[in-house]
């Protein structure tokens, strides 16, 4: 399936319910990641049609997600252009169900640390962390006892959540029947496994 910039906009939009007398601030927004490149391979310069895939629609939404959280566009395209595998694979997987959704073990939780602070700390601290966590590995960090391997700052996004909340804003803004739109997500989350 391929989505263009405006079916991009529109999905995207519906995903953080922008108004619609501000959708010209959220256009500027796409843009910025347009300008530092991102998603790579996404920009065909001025005036050339793109036509946006899966890949395109998922990174886009996260790196909008991580403005939501507070993230600079910069730090967050930074960030993502380094996971970018794994969070595709996750994303993959949870959309597929090859995990046992039942079992506490069922990786879903994404951490990622998008300090903006980062770059004025001592190298030797840069810990860039980004990974995927269990039911019971977040049992573990909101425990009592807490888990201290992940400290602060992070951001947590539940990828059942986020894909979700893409599916829905595709099914709303495109003329598809839901049947063809999940069967070529599929599809294409098979690739990435």
């Amino acid at each position: 399936m391929e989505f263009t910039y405006a079916e991009i906009l529109d999905i995207l939009s519906t995903k953080h319910n922008v108004a619609s007398a501000k959708k010209i601030a959220f256009r500027g927004r796409l843009q910025h990641f347009q300008r530092l490149g991102f998603p790579a391979g996404a920009n065909t310069g001025k005036g050339k049609g793109v036509a946006y895939s899966w890949r395109e629609l998922f990174l886009i939404g996260l790196a909008l997600d991580c403005l939501e959280i507070g993230s600079t566009p910069d730090r967050s395209v930074n960030e993502i252009v380094k996971f970018e595998d794994v969070f595709l694979s996750a994303i993959a997987s949870v959309g597929l169900g090859t995990q046992e959704e039942d079992s506490r073990d069922f990786k879903c939780f994404l951490i990622v640390e998008l300090s903006n602070l980062m770059s004025l700390k001592e190298e030797a601290d840069w810990s860039q962390i980004v990974k995927l966590l269990s039911h019971q590995d977040m049992m573990q960090i909101l425990s009592s006892d807490g888990l201290d391997a992940h400290r602060s700052p992070y951001a947590l996004i539940d990828l059942r959540q986020f894909l979700a909340a893409i599916l829905n804003g595709v099914f709303s803004c495109l003329e598809a029947p839901k049947k063809m739109i999940i069967g070529d997500f599929k599809a294409w989350a098979r690739q990435q496994l």
